[in-house]
């Protein structure tokens, strides 16, 4: 085969992979948050156990995180993205079929394998693809793509379920994602990528290093919560809570996060550009997103407190969307703190934190709304602003936590 055709191959098999990263943001943020209502209706079920799908996501996510990067660099970006797709699309065909929990939590599961694969494939294969001084730009093109799921998963696609149902809804983009992970393995097969790295083992010696180094925990611990609330808001309570306490409809809360999703798109960069206008420095940066994190989760308790019923919690909610995508940020500091051996690893232990807080934070937030009795209002659950209340209590203290953690971390690089 001449390297022309292998090229456009080549990039075929990219645009697909990046195209399934997309649908994994897709997945990761709909489900509970823009069907919570729906599913607990259709499903006669609890808070815990609707949250608890998310969680299972996340879970999978991040434990799957820890190993994907040396299935990339064993096996190539694109034979771990095809067993990722085939995982993928299994998951996403038996979710909308599923008349039961346990079917549910393993679509789920297997939904959530299949994404934590898509990231760091697509990764290696841009990086084979474009030329060093194109990495960075190219890189900011696919993370937008992926960013995008989370807004369609919001208002688009809710208005898609007002048309069609919500399993149907889920069944579409099954079949669709199911078309085109065919489309991938045919070329893959044609395209014939290299032989496998046979040298590449496994050892948890790097894990050693990263996790005895205290700088790297102070990043741990403040980006995993900061990122944690965030995402929780956009993919399991936010759109539930909007409904329950600010009295919004179903497209209106939607549209609300998938705004949210729009912020979280163009954040990174833009975080990333001041801190660059400002000589590179980031922990100043890190301690007023720690400030504003406290202040918003603040302000959400006493106003649930007072009952008031404001539309400014919707600007707040966007607030968060923008202190919560200053992954560039932390991703630098991280590659700063290790040897460049190992920074890669480190990057995978924060996206494995990034998840499992968010899954820990779902299930626990679905336990603590249910505390208190919801009243059903026309087969809906409505919970009251005691549970409400709890969460963001949980949220507002955890935040305390990351604030104090963000003055532990310096620019100076010992």
């Amino acid at each position: 085969m001449d390297s022309k055709k292998r090229h456009y191959l080549r990039l075929c098999l990219i645009v697909i992979a990046i195209s399934f990263y997309f649908f994994a943001n897709v997945q990761r943020v709909a489900i509970p948050g823009a069907v919570f209502d729906l599913l607990q209706g259709d499903l006669n079920t609890t808070a815990p156990k609707i949250t608890m799908l998310g969680a299972v996501f996340c879970y999978v996510y991040a434990l799957t995180q820890l190993v994907v990067g040396i299935c990339v660099d064993k096996l190539g970006g694109f034979r771990v993205a095809a067993i990722g797709i085939v995982t993928f699309c299994t998951g996403a065909l038996m979710f909308p079929y599923s008349d039961n929990f346990f079917f549910l939590y393993l679509s789920r599961a297997l939904l959530g394998f299949g994404s934590a694969t898509f990231y760091l494939s697509s990764i290696r294969e841009v990086k084979k693809y474009v030329k060093d001084k194109n990495f960075s730009l190219a890189v900011s093109y696919m993370l937008f793509v992926g960013y995008s799921g989370g807004i369609f998963a919001n208002a688009p696609l809710v208005s898609l379920i007002n048309i069609t149902g919500w399993q149907k809804a889920f069944a579409y983009l099954g079949y669709f994602t199911l078309f085109i992970g065919l489309i991938y393995l045919i070329i893959l097969f044609i395209f014939k990528p290299s032989h496998c790295d046979k040298e590449v083992k496994f050892s948890i010696e790097p894990f050693k290093e990263i996790l005895t180094k205290k700088e790297n925990i102070y990043i741990y611990i403040f980006g995993g919560i900061n990122y944690g609330l965030y995402y929780v808001l956009q993919s399991v309570i936010g759109k539930k809570f909007l409904q329950d306490f600010c009295y919004y409809g179903v497209n209106k809360s939607a549209l609300i996060l998938s705004l949210m999703a729009v912020v979280s798109a163009f954040a990174g960069v833009l975080t990333a550009c001041i801190s660059r206008a400002i000589g590179n420095k980031r922990a100043i940066i890190f301690k007023i997103v720690g400030i504003f994190s406290s202040l918003s989760t603040l302000s959400i308790c006493i106003l649930l407190f007072l009952d008031i019923h404001t539309k400014i919690i919707a600007l707040i909610f966007l607030l968060t969307a923008y202190i919560g995508s200053i992954s560039p940020l932390l991703i630098y500091t991280l590659h700063l703190l290790n040897r460049y051996e190992i920074s890669a690893s480190a990057v995978a232990i924060q996206s494995f934190n990034f998840f499992m807080i968010v899954g820990i934070l779902g299930e626990i937030s679905g336990v603590l709304m249910h505390i208190f009795e919801p009243v059903n209002k026309n087969g809906v659950l409505i919970y009251p602003n005691e549970s409400y209340i709890l969460v963001f209590g949980l949220f507002f203290l955890l935040s305390l936590v990351a604030l104090v953690y963000s003055f532990k971390i310096k620019d100076e690089i010992n």
